[in-house]
């Protein structure tokens, strides 16, 4: 995220694009494609200081332009974020960081086979304690939940300095998936 406080609209946006254009050149250096940094959100407003006694008193105008970025390279994303946030100086601030798997099909595959097996045998002892046996499947509901790709938000703002690389501890990411089974009983 590039945030930039300037006294006029015409010198925040410059300023903010600015920051962003050097944020995107380290980004392409370190092979994102243009694709995986893409902008999120771009503000203009008006900043004021509301402690006076008389009422709010201007400061200028803050222009901030946030991306999105896509790294698909767990190894190399803290040296591409150290990079990134350094190039663009002191009006970019990194806003948070989001790990996932890009194709989680195999494991969503997995996942819904474990949940049908534990949705039969719920099913199998429930029909047992009601002295019945399960009969055809009358309909099934999936839910599926997860992480997305990694997407840390770089946003420019004051005070920072060129960042060394950052180090990054994933952690483990979640795929889940609930099925709801309904099943006549014989």
């Amino acid at each position: 995220m590039s945030s930039a406080l300037r006294p006029s609209v015409a010198a925040a946006l410059a300023d903010s694009e600015a920051a962003i254009r050097l944020v995107r050149d380290a980004l392409a250096a370190h092979g994102v494609p243009p694709g995986d940094a893409v902008t999120s959100t771009v503000s203009v407003q008006a900043e004021q200081d509301w402690s006076g006694q008389r009422g709010p008193r201007p400061l200028g105008y803050r222009a901030e332009h946030i991306l999105e970025i896509v790294l698909r390279d767990l190894g190399a994303a803290g040296r591409v974020l150290g990079a990134a946030v350094g190039a663009g100086g002191d009006t970019v601030r990194l806003q948070g960081l989001t790990f996932g798997v890009e194709d989680d099909s195999e494991l969503r595959a997995g996942a819904r086979a474990g949940a049908w097996e534990d949705a039969l045998a719920a099913a199998g002892q429930v029909a047992e304690l009601a002295g019945r046996r399960l009969g055809a499947v009358r309909g099934v509901e999936q839910r599926s939940e997860g992480g997305p790709p990694v997407r840390p938000r770089i946003t420019p703002a004051a005070g920072m300095a060129a960042a060394p690389e950052i180090g990054l501890e994933p952690g483990d990411v979640a795929v889940d998936v609930w099925l709801a089974v309904v099943w006549e009983l014989d």
